[in-house]
């Protein structure tokens, strides 16, 4: 955990660390000399915990400190860094101040080195640094242990008849699957908008959710084009389509806009489709992936349907040649020239390498290679081929084998989310998995990861405590954006679990257990295996062994995995007030909905939901007989 060192835990005779059989190298007794601005004044490693202070010179408000070092292996990353915070003024050197930090999350990489200093004095935009160089030795106590696994609260088993009454397609307001796709296109193309929009929610005050964000539009518009492909009613068909080559012109729209600040990673627009410009969190580069993947699946199911190359070269594919009208092909050479470009994430809170940004544009751009070379358009689909791969090359820097997990951003902690823990891992998957076995559903490191993720929120929501409805039957966790979030849906205090990430961890496991039942068997490992420990301790499972689909185990594996699911559909159905309206958050003590109303992607994030759950159980009717029912 990286925060500053309070004045407690120093001692500030000698600024030694109060911490019993730490070993301090002092480095400084007293401030420096005129000409230089910082100096480091001490350091220990003990008991796992990194502990720095330095002298800074006040020489501005606005002030980032951070101390570089080297891992376990002597190797430097971008993980290796400590933030320091402001401790006091020091005392007797008048505008000079005392900050320090204390990692005590140092041990997941282990320290060997201190490398630099920096201090940015951001107001009068000058930044200095100190080599150091300086070799760290552990002293103390051992460094903590990892923090005993949960224990399972339930162990929930196959597909429950309440979820499936809940989802089941009845005309009457009882079908929740029914009323999020009403509600969903409700949001989209609403009055007095541009068309082919989507409005975020149905809030334009505390908080003002009334624009058209650019990812939330495209997660939208891949459940129309669910919803196109599996109709077989001609008119629902042709509506679905006129709403997404209307969202294709759309989209062009956004990239012509002769006011964007960030190129085509503008995270969101006015609801007539003109650029918003105010201060906000820009670039988000996922953006123009998930846009381009939405459209070239509706291409492909078009082009399946019989429909015209020439409408498709003309109304989704050659911006080139059609630029007003066609956004693919500029988004995907946008996503091949500027995937390794620092991006906001899909929180829009921290600028960084996001793993849930990687992969959605590794998607599309393995995708986008196929599809322009079945629009003959051979030189872009070998650039965009070269872009894809090394892209691959990168991702497995997100893997943490320390911590043993795949880590949300491949950076130093930021918005003091020390645990490295987010949700966007798991939506990574869902939205970014090409179908190609890289990081698949069924991927050990995925599948650990989303376990320490959900697991982690146990802990952080009162609401958690309650663990079953009134009929007894298990809820599951209620999942939020990640352990430190303070976003309450109108400003900051406490985080609070959300409609849609709830819903992820269920499309999740419903699509995990679907890619066993295709692959016959599971293989359990040592990074996988607490996984299987929490969400199936009943089958006893053990690391090294596979087993195929005609052994109990696997039955019992596959089952649990649908019990999970559905109890956390459950939750979502527990917190869902009457009438079936989905906000953006419910509260982490009471459970009441809160935040933005009528969350777009909530509704979307439900049916995506309802149809995994429909493919894991072989029904092809469920999405059918909703998409016939038309808008």
């Amino acid at each position: 955990m990286l925060t500053s060192i309070s004045a407690a835990v120093l001692l500030f005779s000698g600024f030694s660390f109060a911490q019993n059989d730490c070993q301090t190298t002092n480095v400084a007794t007293s401030v420096p000399g005129n000409e230089t601005q910082l100096a480091l004044q001490a350091y220990s490693y003990c008991g796992g915990s990194l502990n720095i202070t330095a002298y800074i010179a006040n020489l501005d408000y606005n002030k980032a400190v951070t101390l570089y070092y080297t891992n376990g292996t002597n190797v430097s990353t971008p993980l290796n860094t400590a933030s320091l915070g402001y401790i006091s003024d020091a005392p007797g050197a008048t505008g000079w101040e005392i900050w320090g930090s204390n990692d005590t999350e140092a041990y997941f990489d282990g320290v060997t080195q201190l490398l630099n200093l920096t201090y940015a004095a951001t107001d009068i935009g000058q930044t200095y640094s100190e080599q150091l160089g300086l070799p760290v030795a552990a002293s103390g106590a051992l460094a903590p242990s990892d923090l005993p696994a949960p224990k399972p609260y339930a162990s929930p088993s196959g597909l429950a008849q309440d979820i499936t009454s809940w989802l089941a397609l009845s005309s009457d307001n009882a079908s929740e699957a029914v009323n999020a796709k009403n509600l969903m296109f409700a949001n989209v193309n609403t009055p007095g908008s541009a068309n082919g929009t989507v409005i975020a929610a149905q809030s334009t005050v505390n908080p003002d959710y009334a624009y058209n964000w650019v990812r939330d539009s495209s997660l939208t518009m891949d459940v129309v084009y669910q919803l196109y492909n599996a109709a077989t009613s001609a008119g629902a068909k042709a509506a679905y389509a006129q709403v997404l080559f209307a969202y294709a012109g759309a989209r062009a729209t956004e990239q012509n806009d002769p006011n964007l600040q960030t190129g085509l990673g503008e995270p969101k627009f006015f609801l007539n489709n003109s650029i918003f410009t105010g201060p906000w969190g820009r670039p988000q580069n996922d953006g123009p992936a998930t846009s381009a993947i939405t459209l070239m699946e509706f291409a492909n199911a078009y082009l399946k349907n019989n429909g015209s190359m020439t409408t498709v070269r003309q109304l989704i594919y050659d911006s080139n040649t059609y630029p007003t009208q066609a956004p693919v092909l500029k988004d995907l050479l946008f996503v091949a020239n500027n995937w390794s470009s620092p991006t906001y994430d899909l929180w829009e809170e921290e600028e960084s390498t996001h793993f849930y940004d990687r992969l959605v544009q590794r998607r599309a751009l393995v995708m986008g290679a196929s599809f322009a070379q079945s629009m003959d358009d051979s030189d872009t689909s070998s650039t965009l081929s070269s872009a894809a791969s090394a892209l691959t090359d990168t991702l497995s820097e997100f893997w943490n084998k320390g911590r043993q997990l795949i880590l949300y951003e491949y950076g130093p902690v930021l918005n003091n989310k020390v645990s490295y823990k987010d949700i966007a891992v798991v939506l990574a998957i869902l939205h970014g998995y090409a179908g190609d076995d890289v990081y698949s559903y069924t991927n050990d490191q995925v599948l650990v990861s989303s376990y320490q993720i959900a697991t982690s929120f146990l802990s952080v929501f009162p609401i958690a405590n309650v663990t079953t409805d009134s009929s007894g039957q298990v809820l599951g966790i209620p999942v939020g954006r990640y352990p430190e979030d303070v976003y309450n849906g109108t400003g900051t205090s406490l985080g609070n679990p959300w409609y849609l990430t709830t819903a992820a961890m269920a499309e999740f496991l419903y699509r995990t257990a679907a890619s066993y039942n295709t692959s016959g068997s599971i293989a359990v490992t040592n990074t996988s295996l607490p996984f299987w420990s929490y969400f199936a301790p009943n089958a006893n499972a053990t690391a090294g062994s596979t087993y195929s689909s005609s052994t109990a185990t696997y039955g019992s594996l596959i089952a649990s995995l649908e019990g999970w699911a559905d109890a956390f559909v459950r939750r979502i159905k527990y917190h869902t007030p009457a009438g079936g309206h989905l906000s953006e958050e419910f509260n982490r003590n009471t459970g009441v909905a809160q935040g933005a109303a009528d969350l777009t992607w909530s509704y979307a994030s439900l049916l995506t939901t309802a149809f995994a759950r429909a493919e894991l159980t072989g029904d092809a009717t469920y999405i059918r007989t909703l998409a016939n029912t038309g808008i």
